[in-house]
């Protein structure tokens, strides 16, 4: 369903913005973008493996300083350490899972501030918050939130964290207005389940995911510039 939404997305926008003169401002960007996602968390200290998804977002462009964005991502990363093992001295033994892979869907507003924006090229820190829906399977393809065995005792959590993604990016425009962008930044969720271990992890922070991203951003709203 998102791939047909981002295909009439850009189909749409492409129409629009052939009627961009070379004398206008895009004021908003459809923006199409593939990143590769990596985590951090209890199965794993170092973001090591590596994921991909697929986003869509409209980028707003009409502030010199401060502009708004919105981003919806749909993709995955892996949380995996074969070699796990926790032993707090209960006996059963602690079963924590070791592999898991996170589908995640996610929604976000951000802030860009512009630390350079001239010829063409946009430099920015961009700082939000959002809302995440994740679903962690392990290597049978079946759901982990369910396998009781792999938590202590009375352990549940849900599917859903915030997250505050911050980072830096950086957006060249052509004169017709289309244009290429490179993103780094963290998601930033405020969940320490997102790998499934929580209570038998040894880490203290919340899971984290790192992304980079690279962005097409297409026109479709202008405005003239004046000489």
């Amino acid at each position: 369903m998102l791939y047909k939404v981002t295909f009439f997305l850009l189909l749409i926008t492409l129409f629009s913005s052939l009627a961009f003169a070379q004398k206008t401002m895009p004021t908003r960007f459809a923006e199409l973008g593939f990143s590769t996602n990596s985590y951090k968390g209890d199965l794993d200290h170092s973001y090591s493996k590596w994921s991909s998804s697929i986003q869509i977002g409209i980028l707003f462009n009409k502030k010199k300083r401060i502009n708004g964005h919105l981003n919806l991502m749909l993709g995955s990363a892996i949380a995996q350490n074969p070699n796990y093992f926790f032993d707090d001295g209960s006996d059963p033994q602690p079963t924590p899972n070791k592999y898991g892979r996170i589908k995640m869907i996610a929604f976000n507003y951000d802030l860009h501030v512009n630390l350079y924006k001239k010829h063409n090229l946009i430099v920015y820190l961009y700082q939000g918050i959002g809302i995440m829906r994740f679903d962690t399977r392990d290597d049978e393809n079946l759901k982990l939130v369910s396998q009781l065995n792999t938590r202590a005792q009375n352990e549940t959590y849900g599917p859903i964290t915030a997250m505050f993604p911050h980072g830096i990016g950086a957006l060249y425009v052509s004169k017709p207005g289309f244009g290429v962008g490179f993103q780094a930044g963290y998601l930033n969720t405020t969940s320490d389940y997102m790998d499934n271990v929580s209570k038998w992890g040894d880490k203290s922070k919340k899971d984290n995911i790192l992304s980079y991203k690279l962005t097409v951003y297409v026109p479709f709203s202008g405005k003239k510039v004046v000489n």
